[in-house]
């Protein structure tokens, strides 16, 4: 009977769907990979997704199944690291200031975005396994949960409008006092046509979402390179004026936010190429050359000129300007993205350990819980910034971090519910296998 059970439940764990939020996979162990030696202790339970081969029939090539693999903490710790410098450079302090865009044009939306993309890429290639359908239902319910965190982060924000509406001065919503306007504008919020400063990240990672089961098709049919070809056309007709939103345009419109979807896009559907072949089909994209590295190093060495101003550079490379608009995801920020992406790559690939930051690693887990728990606690910081600035920038810089330290919140109590959730599910597991047995 014990090993019926043990049989049972271990059948019942495996059919589990990973969460995109709490898994980021390790890469394959293909023979040209590197190992990745930095893996969560005890709680690095093996998930399905690492590529095995089953035999295939002659002339044809071999499909893809899932296998155990465990997490890759180094993914985790830059997604961790990536929340804490969003949070950090949205309080606004001297301190976020610094670190916004330090190392060039190279935000830290950017990594955010690009790493979504990279984990999603292996999570939901293993859905896809299963059939197109499970594919496009597992892309929706994954948009609905985003779009639930959306919505539970701005309706406390309109109640204490409701409340205070004096608050307004600090939030900065173009929304009356009536209680009508409020709930007008979560209409438009609902449904992605009104965005308020910070709150239009998570409806672009939403419309990806909702855009994966095609370009996941387009990999898996061997069709990658059209897929290239496609994000970065839209990319293009982004930097031609597509999708851009015009200055001192209406509030109130789809996507009216501060990034152009058809130009971001490019970053996580990146992402979303790399995570498939590395981390589901276990081949790197590129692997670290030394002349490659050199090259990127240069460009992000001018990168870093051009966003400190330590040299003269055109007027179109200047900050908001055509070529380096972070609206429009410039060419400035596509190539210095793609070049500083690389160099961390390859020093992650020779000194895999630098990379692991439990700490980080921790909010790196439950990227969308933080994420969204950021956005309030920003606006409801924001009338202590002036008070805080008044004090001089190590107070304001206290306040940042107050902000960050904040973050570990939501994410301890998203583990918690995980943990009583997992529980609750070998409990059941256990129970229907006593039931089978009697």
């Amino acid at each position: 009977m014990s090993s019926n059970l043990t049989l049972s439940a271990n059948k019942n764990k495996q059919l589990q769907s990973p969460n995109l939020d709490s898994e980021s996979p390790a890469p394959g162990t293909a023979k040209n990979s590197a190992p990745s030696p930095c893996r969560i202790g005890p709680d690095a339970t093996p998930d399905v997704g690492q590529l095995t081969r089953e035999p295939a029939a002659a002339g044809a090539p071999a499909a893809p199944r899932a296998r155990p693999r465990t997490r890759d903490l180094r993914i985790d710790s830059l997604r961790g690291l990536m929340l804490a410098e969003i949070a950090l450079v949205h309080t606004g302090c001297p301190l976020g200031r610094f670190s916004n865009e330090m190392f060039g044009r190279v935000p830290a939306a950017a990594g955010f975005v690009f790493l979504s993309g990279l984990v999603a890429g292996a999570v939901y290639s293993r859905a896809a396994d299963e059939g197109c359908a499970a594919l496009v239902r597992r892309c929706v319910r994954r948009c609905a949960y985003i779009q639930a965190y959306h919505l539970a982060a701005f309706v406390p924000l309109l109640a204490v409008l409701l409340i205070a509406p004096r608050a307004n001065e600090h939030f900065g919503f173009a929304v009356g006092q009536d209680v009508h306007d409020l709930l007008r504008a979560l209409g438009y919020f609902a449904v992605w046509a009104y965005q308020p400063k910070y709150f239009d990240v998570l409806p672009m990672y939403a419309l990806f979402v909702l855009c994966m089961p095609l370009a996941l098709w387009a990999l898996r049919s061997g069709r990658g390179n059209l897929m290239l070809l496609v994000i970065f056309a839209l990319w293009g007709a982004a930097q031609a004026g597509l999708g851009s939103r015009a200055p001192g345009a209406e509030p109130f419109g789809l996507f009216h936010g501060a990034f152009n979807p058809l130009a971001w896009q490019f970053v996580f559907f990146s992402g979303l190429y790399c995570g498939y072949w590395y981390l589901y089909r276990g081949r790197p994209v590129v692997t670290p050359q030394p002349l490659l590295v050199a090259l990127c190093a240069l460009v992000c060495i001018a990168g870093f000129t051009m966003r400190w101003e330590l040299v003269p550079w055109p007027a179109s490379f200047a900050h908001g300007a055509w070529l380096a608009s972070k609206a429009d995801y410039g060419a400035a920020y596509l190539v210095n993205v793609l070049a500083f992406v690389y160099l961390i790559y390859a020093l992650a690939w020779r000194l895999p350990r630098v990379f692991c930051w439990p700490a980080f690693a921790f909010l790196g887990r439950h990227s969308i819980q933080v994420f969204s728990f950021h956005l309030l606690v920003v606006y409801l910081v924001a009338p202590l910034r002036w008070r805080a600035e008044a004090h001089g920038p190590l107070a304001y810089d206290a306040l940042g971090l107050m902000v960050v330290a904040s973050l570990f919140l939501p994410a301890a109590c998203h583990a918690r519910w995980r943990a009583l959730r997992a529980r609750r599910e070998r409990q059941q597991a256990a129970r229907t296998a006593q039931a089978q047995c009697a």
